[in-house]
């Protein structure tokens, strides 16, 4: 077997174009296995560990193309293929290594999306703001000064810095980072929190109804340090877009001084607003004058009802919950007592937790999430009991792509748990969109099939008809292997808790 190491010194490309080389590479003929990885210490031990030769001088700021093939000749013309897709950007378009090389002032843009180490992201989208443009960070690990400092620089100019760590936006109906190409429509979200942002937007398009823009702002914009910058100027933002009838701010629980702050903006906008701070009590929204939602779904159920849409009913009914509840209990041998969430959105996580502290009161939950509604795990990788788990969090993604970009990590864990006899049920979240992995559910979908175990997979689809992976083909492949496939990560909770209160009540039974 030939093997290749082809090294590109100090340049730096988003996992979300590494993880797409790799698999185009991967896929040529005589090829057995193709990567293309930033050499982070963990990278550079496991390929050293897989038989190829790494230069000494090899550093993190280096990205190296692996290739083992049949041939030499096979090797060799896939490792110049990869070069060439991460030459193009993978797509055929023109890519810049600087702000420097594009003709920016006379180029007709309007926005600069900006995936850099953190280190180098800030201060490109200061020169982005300082020419106009409003900016779209999906680089993480900039400091909270920075991000305060290029937020109020946005501000004062009467732009957006969205981000950093922003994974999903819609801005002129393009679809930005993790963002769904969903329906055109008259609903505006601002969204603190990427998967709820494209949750709720997705429901919507279920309804039958569309989103004029998602203006994401990063997971840290409610910080008491940053004010909720962002959000505010998402609000002006919308206030003034025609296109936008309904304004909709979906957040985890944020610092209670900034969300009431940003609601009193929000009462200022000249269109109504509904607003989902999860865990936030329904007083906070009502002195503030806006529409409140405890969950995602009920969310976008209020901006369709605002739009003039009826939507009585939205998935599975109570009945129809009780019903798989008491089927699915039947299966289960009595050392099966456990229900086990392997969520890629942490903001599912805390929905379901908030859920089940409601309908769910005398059972304890674990979970790697820091929040008042779950014992911690006291580690992330062990799960105990009934574990609620984030395996987008950072000590899941310190080395590796976030689960939405490659679920080989998640894949593992899913097979782990499929094999604890202890475990009856297992929630699952799928998110689409075209900067996402290509066949998110495939494998998964083989793996529990081929386990052949009594273990109840309840499984969301967070994603929209517009997508690249297309959806309905996913409902089908998960359903066909015995997956439950429902119409929001809220029903999935529902039927989980359902679950879970069959279990407790056999217990102790």
């Amino acid at each position: 077997m030939m093997k290749k190491v082809i090294v590109l010194k100090d340049r730096y490309v988003d996992s979300v174009t590494l993880m797409s080389v790799g698999e185009k590479a991967g896929s040529l003929p005589g090829v057995e296995m193709a990567d293309a990885l930033m050499c982070s210490p963990s990278n550079a031990k496991m390929l050293t560990d897989m038989g190829f030769d790494l230069p000494e001088d090899i550093k993190s700021e280096d990205l190296v193309i692996v290739v083992s093939g049949e041939t030499e000749e096979a090797v060799e013309s896939t490792g110049k293929a990869a070069v060439d897709l991460i030459e193009r950007g993978n797509t055929g378009s023109q890519t810049y290594r600087s702000l420097d090389d594009i003709n920016l002032c006379g180029g007709g843009f309007r926005l600069a999306q900006i995936s850099l180490p953190g280190e180098y992201a800030a201060a490109e989208a200061r020169r982005a703001l300082e020419i106009g443009l409003d900016v779209f960070m999906f680089s993480d690990n900039v400091s909270l000064s920075e991000e305060r400092e290029l937020k109020l620089l946005a501000r004062e100019k009467g732009l957006l810095c969205m981000g950093p760590d922003c994974g999903v936006g819609l801005i002129d109906g393009v679809a930005l980072a993790a963002g769904s190409i969903v329906r055109s429509g008259e609903v505006g979200i601002v969204g603190a929190s990427g998967s709820g942002a494209q949750e709720i937007a997705c429901i919507i398009e279920k309804l039958g109804y569309g989103v004029s823009s998602i203006i994401g702002t990063g997971g840290r914009d409610l910080y008491p340090e940053i004010g909720g910058i962002t959000m505010m100027g998402g609000i002006e933002r919308l206030s003034h877009d025609d296109k936008t009838k309904v304004i909709l701010l979906v957040s985890k629980l944020a610092d209670e001084n900034v969300m009431d702050e940003v609601l009193k903006k929000a009462k200022t906008a000249n269109k109504p607003v509904v607003a989902v701070f999860l865990g936030a009590g329904r007083e906070l929204y009502e002195k503030n004058g806006v529409i409140g939602a405890d969950n995602l779904e009920g969310a976008a159920l209020a901006a369709v009802k605002l739009l003039g849409g009826k939507p009585d009913s939205f998935g599975f009914s109570d009945d129809e919950i009780k019903n798989i509840a008491s089927a699915e209990l039947k299966n289960y041998t009595p050392a099966q007592n456990y229900f086990r969430a392997l969520y890629s959105g942490g903001t599912f996580a805390e929905e379901a937790l908030i859920y089940f502290a409601e309908h769910n009161k005398s059972t304890v939950f674990h979970s790697n999430l820091k929040t008042k509604y779950a014992e911690k795990l006291l580690d992330s990788e062990k799960f105990i009991g009934h574990s609620v788990v984030d395996l987008g969090a950072p000590e899941f993604t310190k080395d590796t792509p976030h689960p939405v970009f490659d679920p080989a990590i998640r894949r593992k864990v899913f097979e782990r748990e499929l094999a604890d006899e202890s475990v009856a049920c297992i929630a699952l979240d799928f998110i689409t969109g075209p900067g996402v992995h290509p066949n998110p559910a495939e494998d998964f979908a083989r793996v529990y099939a081929r386990s052949k175990k009594n273990i109840t997979v309840i499984a969301n689809i967070c994603g929209s008809e517009g997508d690249p992976q297309n959806i309905l083909n996913m409902e089908t492949v998960l359903r066909d292997s015995g997956m439950i496939v429902t119409q929001s990560n809220y029903q999935s909770a529902r039927l989980a808790g359902a679950i879970i209160a069959a279990l407790e009540g056999r217990k102790h039974s």
